[in-house]
């Protein structure tokens, strides 16, 4: 199965609309999700691994939307929904360590962000 298939795939299954950034009303230049409208913004399609790891991260966060999650914990639960489908998929070991790491550091920014700003209650790292 080719990425873009498994891409395909989860576009339908989870009902999602992509959007090249003309829909938004904002200036993001990164991908990102609107879950209310189950939108994916600002996402590049392509054959890839990397490609298909960033659309399930952003869909993650449709599926998981709770707003009394604190933002490190918002990337978390996405990033293990992603990674939940690649393994459903067969693909997890296709993800590189370094993209692995990408996305763990991010978490762990988020959650240094929190506590930065005097967060209480927020999870350890482990």
């Amino acid at each position: 199965m080719k990425f873009t298939d498994i891409q395909n795939e989860v576009i339908v299954k989870y009902r999602i609309d992509i959007c090249n950034g003309e829909k938004c009303d904002n200036d993001w230049h990164r991908t990102h999700a609107h879950i209310r409208e189950r939108k994916v913004c600002k996402w590049k399609q392509s054959n890839s691994i990397v490609s298909t790891f960033t659309l399930l991260h952003e869909i993650g966060h449709i599926e998981n939307n709770n707003s009394k999650m604190r933002r490190c914990e918002q990337e978390y639960y996405a990033t293990v929904w992603a990674i939940d489908r690649l393994r459903e998929y067969g693909v997890l070991d296709k993800v590189s360590d370094k993209q692995k790491k990408l996305y763990q550091d991010y978490i762990h920014r988020e959650l240094d962000r929190g506590l930065r700003r005097n967060g209480k209650g927020y999870p350890t790292k482990e």
